[in-house]
């Protein structure tokens, strides 16, 4: 059985993250859940930056897309931006997992929130007219491919960063957390865009979003530059990793290529990439259909659409925080479980031709998605070793570049076949998937 790297960690400072597995169960259920956040402030700093940028992340998704529609009045067009944020995510990931293995991860998250920060204000000042030009398509598509570049190489480092801040014992309980802060923004901040959009103006949101982005920065200037738990500190992760390189200087396109063998070669983190991208291919291009499926199958409009999104992200909350609050044990069983979850939910999803039946669907998806990303997210850094990790990182964050991917293939059979049969099929196929995996991939069960 594949059991996680050793790891050095400095002595207890009294927080809440500096307890055993056994100190946490005796714990009460909301100093276990929540802990990390509320004793630990590298943690809590890394956090709230986190929750400034995906608040910011998911405003910009409506007001970008309302601009793209009302500029162009095209479904195309809605499609090509998304693909120009998607194909740098494909390109530069591994790049970015190589930088966070080699560079500070401060530093990067740091330029990468800066430039987000003056990429809104630049689009701010065009929607308002103060640069003299009109804002046009060609500038969105631009904003769309180059911040797609700049975050596919500082998500690596984003998430990776939170194995340098917290013990290892404490990576379900932080990345339970940090999952649910990120859903919670999936709540409010595309309904704070729209409210700002039918209010104000588009300008106004992409003012708030460089807000947003200022005040991340300000939190992540308080992140310590080194890690404080991580096997490269100690003497044995030193030797080791000379060892590995034969006292040779570091050379990047080697280094990157080392990081891709190492994803390739070793069998628990193949495992994991294998059956994660699995999960993202077959089952997330429901959420880019979604308007489709609710005009054509439900006969609702907008507003219901924004519902259905709305109660997926209450859904959503919670599954991270059961997550947040689990034993550390199981964990393997636990991710097939949650896909195939995920499965059954969208099956149910695609059969069903009634709003108020599927609203109580769309809360049991949204638990099964969070649930799936957060014990994904802890058993893929638990079981990477840490020289390693950043790399594996930028390979994992591919599957939001491949559900883009994966959507232009559903959406093609549901051209065919219709939404029903694409979604709710590949969603089956899942479910059969997973139970196989069960059965037959003992490795995935034994995972703790």
């Amino acid at each position: 059985m594949a059991v996680p790297p050793a790891l050095e960690t400095p002595e207890s400072d009294g927080d809440a993250t500096s307890g055993g597995p056994e100190d946490l169960q005796r714990q009460s259920w909301t100093r276990r859940t929540f802990g990390a956040v509320i004793e630990n402030p590298h943690f809590r700093n890394l956090f709230i930056g986190n929750i400034f940028q995906f608040g910011s992340m998911q405003m910009q998704l409506v007001v970008r897309s309302w601009l793209v529609f009302h500029i162009t009045g095209s479904f195309a067009a809605l499609g090509t931006v998304a693909l120009a944020n998607a194909i740098p995510g494909l390109l530069l990931s591994p790049v970015g997992g190589l930088i966070a293995d080699r560079a500070p991860k401060k530093t990067i998250i740091q330029s990468a929130q800066i430039y987000n920060m003056a990429n809104a204000a630049v689009l701010a000042a065009l929607a308002a007219g103060w640069l003299g030009v009109e804002l046009a398509f060609w500038h969105l598509f631009l904003s769309s491919f180059l911040q797609g570049g700049v975050n596919s190489i500082m998500m690596p480092s984003r998430q990776s960063m939170i194995s340098d801040l917290v013990p290892r014992d404490r990576l379900m309980n932080v990345i339970g957390i940090n999952s649910s802060g990120q859903t919670f923004m999936q709540l409010v901040g595309p309904g704070i865009a729209g409210f700002l959009i039918a209010a104000l103006s588009p300008a106004a949101v992409f003012g708030v979003m460089a807000a947003l982005y200022f005040f991340a920065v300000t939190f992540t200037m308080r992140l310590p530059t080194k890690p404080l738990y991580a096997f490269a500190q100690s003497d044995a992760g030193r030797a080791a990793k000379q060892a590995r390189s034969g006292g040779r200087r570091s050379n990047g396109f080697k280094d990157l290529k080392d990081g891709m063998r190492y994803v390739a070669t070793d069998p628990t983190i193949r495992m994991l990439i294998m059956v994660n991208f699995l999960i993202v291919v077959v089952a997330m291009p429901y959420t880019m259909l979604l308007a489709g499926f609710v005009k054509d199958i439900l006969h609702k409009g907008a507003f219901e659409q924004g519902i259905l999104q709305s109660v997926q992200g209450l859904g959503a909350v919670g599954g991270s925080i059961f997550i947040a609050s689990s034993a550390s044990k199981g964990r393997g069983k636990m991710m097939i479980g949650w896909g195939a979850l995920l499965g059954v939910g969208i099956v149910a999803f695609s059969i069903s031709t009634s709003f108020w039946i599927t609203l109580p669907i769309m809360i049991f998806i949204g638990a099964a998605q969070a649930g799936r990303m957060a014990i994904g997210q802890v058993l893929v850094q638990s079981y990477s070793e840490e020289e390693y990790r950043g790399r594996v990182q930028s390979v994992w964050f591919m599957q939001f570049s491949l559900v883009q991917f994966g959507t232009f293939l559903v959406s093609i059979l549901a051209e065919f076949a219709g939404p029903q049969v694409a979604i709710g099929g590949l969603a089956a196929l899942l479910v059969l998937a997973m139970g196989l995996i069960a059965l037959f991939v003992p490795a995935m069960r034994r995972l703790d």
